[in-house]
């Protein structure tokens, strides 16, 4: 166990209906101009869009619109975002939607106070205390961002894409609300995209190269659980209040730094993801996480005595099984169940894959090294890329 400091500051509203108080919500705190960030059309679809406008009204609340935020959210929105609202005197940015959204408003709350280019945040070139405060209203349980400290955009004005994370605590959203009801309406694919990437926020901590705290690996294992019943209920009944409840719970707990206490953290398989959906900006980031975490497993089991041993416990916790190797296959086929595709090929990407040309912008020209449980080079982005392309490697 290391020494550590723990801050999860943001206050969570979880329940039934608290996106009708956000207007009353936003006034307590002093607030009087939010920039409402959001999606394309699915919160004026779903009637979402009216009651935060009419709630916002109703307590004198003025309000700037920024639509159109798409997956994978990308820089040139956010630095067009940041044009319109310089002027705008916001206090707030309000986020409502998910992952991509909240994001996006992370970064304009860091670059409105800066003169740069904001990427360099995420390029770890800039830091920036001073930013505009985020609040959320949470649509989809997956990225766990309505609690978390980290902040994922892609730059789409270099090609290929550079995808790359900042973490700050300046990056945590001064309040969340979460109510499941909200969630209903997500499509299956996005849901158990949501659920990969819940699992993998806890999965990557569990799987630590060299520390260990058995309190906080107990809270991996019991959110894991968690997720592998209430998973498949949510596939098969979208509407199920106590599913819906139960995995937005683990979204945010996923990753606020909970499961992962104590323990130093290197999110091995998200950053091989960032490369793939950096490239193939249609690969939704869930998905390319149900590909790769099996493959990086497999060569991760195969050279390291340490994540041999942790895939031991997570055999024997999760699925009941003596074989660490076998509790791979299990999860694999779990992401089966849910629908998720589980090889490269499953992508049905119009295009080729191209793995040397990834592998050569994950490792920086052959000059980067991730040192953790298997070091990540060139040559071992190559081998379980080339394992992922047709995912028979545990059949």
């Amino acid at each position: 166990m290391i020494d550590f400091t723990f801050s999860s500051p943001t206050k969570l509203f979880f329940g039934k209906d608290y996106e009708k108080q956000v207007g009353n919500i936003i006034k307590s705190y002093g607030f009087r101009k939010v920039a409402l960030i959001y999606g394309k059309s699915s919160i004026k679809k779903t009637g979402l869009y009216d009651v935060v406008v009419n709630s916002l009204k109703d307590n004198k609340i003025e309000y700037v619109d920024i639509a159109g935020v798409e997956p994978n959210p990308k820089l040139s929105f956010v630095i067009n975002a940041i044009s319109k609202l310089k002027n705008e005197n916001i206090d707030l940015l309000l986020a409502v939607g998910g992952g991509s959204v909240i994001d996006t408003a992370k970064l304009i709350s860091h670059a409105m106070y800066y003169q740069g280019n904001p990427f360099d945040f995420n390029l770890s070139i800039a830091k920036n205390d001073k930013v505009i405060p985020v609040g959320v209203i949470l649509t989809i349980a997956a990225a766990g961002s309505e609690l978390s400290n980290s902040c994922v955009i892609s730059n789409d004005l270099e090609t290929p894409f550079l995808k790359k994370g900042f973490n700050s605590e300046s990056n945590r959203p001064l309040f969340a609300i979460s109510n499941p009801v909200l969630t209903y309406s997500v499509s299956p694919y996005q849901t158990a995209c949501g659920v990969v990437d819940i699992m993998m926020h806890t999965l990557e901590r569990f799987m630590n190269a060299k520390d260990d705290c058995m309190l906080s690996e107990n809270f991996a294992i019991g959110l894991l659980k968690t997720m592998l019943y209430y998973g498949k209920i949510v596939m098969e009944d979208p509407n199920n209040y106590e599913a819906r409840a139960e995995i937005m719970l683990a979204s945010s707990l996923s990753h606020n730094g909970l499961t992962g206490l104590a323990k130093s953290q290197i999110m091995r398989v998200h950053g091989l993801e960032h490369i793939l959906s950096g490239f193939y900006d249609e690969v939704s980031h869930g998905a390319g996480l149900a590909i790769l975490w099996p493959a990086w497993s497999v060569v991760a089991l195969k050279n390291s005595p340490r994540a041999k041993k942790q895939f031991e416990i997570l055999a024997k916790e999760l699925f009941g099984l003596d074989d660490p190797l076998q509790g791979i296959i299990a999860l694999k086929d779990f992401f089966k169940v849910i629908n998720m595709p589980t090889s490269l090929n499953d992508l049905k990407l119009n295009k080729e894959i191209e793995i040397e040309k990834m592998a050569l912008a994950y490792s920086n020209n052959k000059t980067k090294v991730v040192h953790d449980l298997i070091d990540l080079d060139y040559d071992r982005f190559v081998e379980i890329f080339n394992l992922a392309k047709e995912g028979n490697y545990v059949s």
